[in-house]
C-alpha cells in the first residue's frame, strides 16, 4: 500500500496516513504472532483455562479478569480496523488534530493488546508455579461443555440499545435533512444486533416476551422507515418515496412474522442442535459477520479521509452498504438452515455430489443457486468499484448493481425460509416409519459416488474457451486493442475451466470424447495463438511472433502431461475418484474463479473511472498486475488438481517433508521448484501494491508480472513431470514384484508434509492478507 500511495501521490508527504497505519498494524500483528509462538511452550491444560470460550461470552459468565481481557481485545480490534480504514489513503493530514487522533487510536490499541498479553502471562505463570492440577481444568472443561438453552439477557439489551441509537439518528436526519449517510452506514450492523436480540432467547415465548419483541420491532422498523420517507419527501420532493417505504414496511412486517415462526422452531430444537445454533451459528457466525461489516465500514472511510467530506464519497458508502447487506443476508440464511433439526437438514442441503451430477436438484434449488451466484458476482463487482473514481455514471452503475444484488440475496433468504418451514411441516405430518424410509433414500442418494461431472460444466468450459478465441479472431481481423484486452481479462478463467474440463470425465476414453478434448484444446490454445501470430505479423512484430511460437510448444507439452495425469486419475479407486472430482476439481476450481473475477473487475473499475473501457494508458499497471495475479491463482489451482490426480503412494513421495524443508535436505527439483515459488510469492506482493496505481506505465510491472508467470509455469511443469515419472516407476515396480506398501503403512499427508500447491496457496493467502 505504501508503494501504491507513492505511485499515485506526488511525494511521501501525502502518504503519512498510510505509513502510520502500516507501522501500527505491523506492530500489532508482530506482537500477536510473538504471543502465539510463546503460548506454544505452555502446557495445554493450563492454557485452556485462560481461553475465553464463546459459551462464556454468550452466557456472560465472565469474571473480572476475563471481562477486562475481552474489553482489551475488543478495543485493539477496533483500533486495527480504524488503521485499516486509513491504510492506503492518499493525502496529507489536514490538521494536527487528525494526526493526534491517529496516534492516540493506534497507541491505545497497542497498549490494550500489550496489557492484555501481560495480564494473561502473569496469570499463566502463577498457575505454572502453583502446579495447577488437571482435575480443575477437567472440571472447568465439563462446565463449559454443558449445553446452552438460551443466551444472556445482556445481548437482548445490546440489540435494544443499537436499534434505539439508529432510530434517534434517523429522527435527527428527518428533522435536520442531514445525516442520512450515517443511518445507511450503520443500518446493517444494527440489523445484525437486532437479529441477535431476536434469537438469543428462543425458548422464552410467554405473552409478555412476545409483546416485548413486537414493541422492539415497531420502535425500530417503523420509526426508521417513517423517518427515511420524510427525509425523501423533504429533501428531494419525490412522491414515490412514500410508496417505496410503505411497501418496504409491509415487507419488513412479513419478514418479522416469519422470523417469529423460525424463532419458535429454534426453541423446539433438541438440546444439541439448540446449543449448536446459539454458539456456532448465531454468536460465532454473527461475530464473524460483524467484523466483516466493520471492515467494510472502515474501508469506505478511506474516501472521507482523502476528500474530507461525506457527500463526496457517496459511491464508496453505497458499495459498503450493499456488500454489508449481502453478508447480512448470507448470515440470515445460515440462521434459517440451522433452525432445522440436524437429521432433517441433510434433505435440505445441496451436496457437492448432486451439483457434480446435476441430478436430483429441484427447480427451486436451481433458481436459489443462480441467485446466490448472482449475489456473489455483484458483491465482487461492488468491492472492486470502491477503488474507482467518483462520478455520476459510476454512482448510477453501483446503485443498479447493488439493488439487483439486494433483490437476489433477499430471494435466497425467502427461498430458504420457505423450504425450512415446509420441511418442518412435512416432517411433523409424516409417521416415523415413513420418515425413516425417506431418510434412508436420501442417505443412499447422498452416498452415491461420482464417476464423472455433468456435461453442463463441460459445456461452460468450452463456451469460455470459444469466447476467448473469438475475441482473438476479432483482434486478428480488426487489429483493435480492445479485443485482445478483453481476451486477456478472461484468459485465467478460461485456462482454469479448460484444465478442469480435462478431468471432468476421466473414465471416458472413447474416440468421440477424445476428439472433443482435442478440439477443446485446439480451440483454446492453438486457435487463439494462431490468431495472435496473424495479428502480430500484420503489425510487423516479428519478435512477438517468435515468442508466440514458443508458447504454442509449451501449450502442447503441457497438454501431453495433462493427458497422462488424466489417465492416472482414471485409475484411482472409486471413492478417491469421487472425492477428487467433487472436492478438488469442481469445488476448488470454482472457488478459484471468485478471486479472478475480483481482479478482472478491478481492471474494469479503472477503465470505467477513466471514462472508457478501452483507454488503457492510465490503467496499464492495474490491468496487467490484476491479470498476472489471476494467472497465478489459476496455476495454483491447476497444480492442486494435478497433485491430486495421482495415487496416494505417488503423492506421498512428491510431498515436501516439513523436516526436510527445515534442514533444506531436498531433491534438486524440489530446490528448483521452491526457488521459483519464492520468486512468484515476492512478485505477487509487488503486483498487489501496483493495483490502483494509475500513474504512468511502469516497465517494472510488466517485467515482474511476466517473470512471475514464467517462474510459476515452469514450477507447475516440473511438478507435473515428477508426479508422472514417479507414477510410472511405481507401475513398473508393481508389474515386476508388486507393491508391498499398503495405505496403512503410509503416513497421512497432513502429518508427513505438504505439497507444492499447498505451499503456493499459503503464500498467496499471506500475500493477499
Amino acid at each position: 500500500a505504501s508503494i501504491q500511495c507513492d505511485g499515485n501521490a506526488s511525494g511521501w508527504r501525502e502518504c503519512k496516513r498510510t505509513l502510520y497505519s502500516q507501522a501500527g498494524l505491523s506492530m500489532m500483528v508482530t506482537f500477536s504472532v510473538v504471543c502465539k509462538v510463546a503460548s506454544g511452550v505452555v502446557p495445554k491444560n493450563i492454557l485452556d483455562k485462560h481461553v475465553i470460550s464463546l459459551r462464556k461470552v454468550l452466557a456472560m459468565r465472565l469474571n473480572a479478569g476475563e471481562l477486562l481481557e475481552a474489553a482489551g481485545l475488543s478495543i485493539s480490534a477496533c483500533s486495527m480496523l480504524y488503521l485499516l480504514g486509513n491504510y492506503g489513503v492518499e493525502g496529507p493530514f489536514r490538521s494536527d488534530a487528525e494526526r493526534l487522533v491517529m496516534l492516540i487510536v493506534g497507541s491505545t490499541g497497542a497498549f490494550c493488546l500489550v496489557v492484555t498479553a501481560l495480564w494473561k502471562f502473569f496469570n499463566i505463570r502463577a498457575d505454572i508455579k502453583r502446579g495447577a492440577s488437571g482435575a480443575s481444568s477437567a472440571c472447568s472443561a465439563s462446565t463449559e461443555e454443558s449445553m446452552m438453552a438460551q443466551a444472556s439477557s445482556f445481548w437482548f439489551y445490546v440489540g435494544v440499545i443499537a436499534t434505539t441509537y439508529v432510530s434517534a439518528v434517523a429522527i435527527a436526519a428527518a428533522v435536520t435533512i442531514k445525516g442520512l449517510a450515517i443511518v445507511s452506514a450503520s443500518l446493517p450492523i444494527v440489523i445484525l444486533f437486532y437479529c441477535l436480540a431476536l434469537f438469543s432467547q428462543p425458548q422464552r415465548r410467554t405473552p409478555k416476551d412476545m409483546w416485548k419483541l413486537r414493541l422492539h420491532f415497531a420502535t425500530f422498523a417503523f420509526v426508521v422507515e417513517t423517518c427515511m420517507m420524510v427525509w425523501g419527501l423533504r429533501k428531494r420532493g419525490r412522491i414515490y418515496a412514500f410508496f417505496f417505504h410503505a411497501g418496504l414496511s409491509i415487507a419488513l412486517v412479513v419478514l418479522f412474522h416469519y422470523g417469529l415462526r423460525l424463532r419458535a422452531a429454534v426453541g423446539r430444537l433438541p438440546p444439541k442442535d439448540l446449543d449448536n445454533f446459539l454458539v456456532n451459528t448465531l454468536f460465532k457466525g454473527g461475530l464473524q459477520t460483524l467484523l466483516t461489516l466493520l471492515f467494510l465500514t472502515f474501508r469506505s472511510t478511506k474516501c472521507m479521509f482523502e476528500r474530507g467530506k461525506v457527500n463526496k464519497c457517496t459511491k464508496d458508502s453505497l458499495c459498503s452498504m450493499f456488500i454489508s447487506v449481502f453478508f447480512l443476508f448470507w448470515w440470515l440464511t445460515q440462521l434459517v438452515q440451522a433452525s432445522v433439526k440436524s437429521e432433517w437438514r441433510k434433505d435440505l442441503n445441496l451436496s457437492i455430489q448432486m451439483v457434480a451430477r446435476m441430478r436430483g436438484i429441484s427447480m427451486r434449488r436451481a433458481v436459489q443457486g443462480l441467485l446466490s451466484l448472482a449475489t456473489g458476482i455483484c458483491g465482487i463487482f461492488l468491492f472492486s468499484m470502491m477503488s474507482a473514481p467518483q462520478n455520476s455514471d459510476v454512482k448510477a452503475l453501483v446503485n443498479y448493481v447493488g439493488m439487483f444484488g439486494v433483490v437476489t440475496s433477499l430471494g435466497v433468504v425467502l427461498s430458504e425460509i420457505y423450504s425450512s418451514l415446509k420441511a418442518q411441516r412435512r416432517r411433523v405430518v409424516l409417521s416415523e416409519s415413513a420418515e425413516s424410509d425417506i431418510e434412508s433414500e436420501s442417505t443412499n442418494e447422498s452416498e452415491h459416488l461420482v464417476k464423472g461431472v455433468s456435461w453442463i460444466f463441460v459445456s461452460i468450459s468450452f463456451f469460455f474457451a470459444s469466447v476467448y478465441t473469438g475475441l482473438y479472431v476479432c483482434y486478428a481481423v480488426m487489429l483493435e486493442d480492445r479485443w485482445w484486452q478483453m481476451a486477456f481479462l478472461i484468459l485465467p478463467i478460461s485456462f482454469t475451466l479448460t484444465v478442469m474440463a480435462f478431468f471432468f470425465k476421466p473414465k471416458r476414453t472413447d474416440a468421440l470424447y477424445m476428439r472433443f478434448l482435442t478440439a477443446h484444446f485446439l480451440v483454446f490454445a492453438v486457435g487463439s495463438e494462431v490468431c495472435n501470430i496473424v495479428a502480430n505479423a500484420r503489425l510487423g512484430l516479428i519478435v512477438l511472433v517468435a515468442f508466440v511460437l514458443v508458447r504454442i510448444c509449451g501449450w502442447c507439452y503441457g497438454a501431453k502431461l495433462v493427458m497422462k495425469l488424466r489417465e492416472s486419475a482414471a485409475k484411482l479407486p472409486t471413492q478417491e475418484l469421487s472425492d477428487f472430482l467433487c472436492e478438488t476439481v469442481l469445488k476448488k476450481g470454482t472457488a478459484a474463479i471468485g478471486p479472478m473475477l475480483f481482479f478482472s473487475f478491478e481492471s474494469i473499475s479503472c477503465f470505467i473511472g477513466q471514462g472508457s473501457m478501452y483507454r488503457t494508458e492510465p490503467c496499464f499497471n492495474t490491468s496487467y498486475a490484476a491479470v498476472c495475479l489471476s494467472i497465478y491463482i489459476s496455476l495454483f489451482t491447476s497444480m492442486s488438481i494435478f497433485n491430486k490426480a495421482v495415487s496416494k503412494n505417488v503423492r506421498g513421495q512428491t510431498l515436501w517433508e516439513l523436516k526436510a524443508i527445515a534442514t533444506m535436505d531436498l531433491e534438486w527439483w524440489q530446490r528448483l521448484e521452491g526457488g521459483l515459488i519464492t520468486i512468484t510469492a515476492v512478485i505477487s506482493l509487488f503486483l498487489l501494491s501496483a493495483l490502483g496505481v494509475e500513474a504512468e506505465e511502469k516497465i517494472t510491472v510488466f517485467v515482474a508480472g511476466s517473470v512471475g508467470v514464467i517462474s510459476l509455469g515452469t514450477a507447475t511443469l516440473i511438478s507435473m513431470r515428477q508426479s508422472i515419472k514417479i507414477s510410472q516407476q511405481q507401475q513398473a515396480v508393481a508389474v515386476i514384484g508388486g507393491n508391498d506398501r499398503s495405505d496403512d503403512e503410509l503416513r497421512s499427508e497432513k502429518d508427513r508434509g505438504m505439497s507444492a500447491s499447498e505451499i503456493q496457496e499459503g503464500m498467496l493467502i499471506a500475500s493477499v492478507v
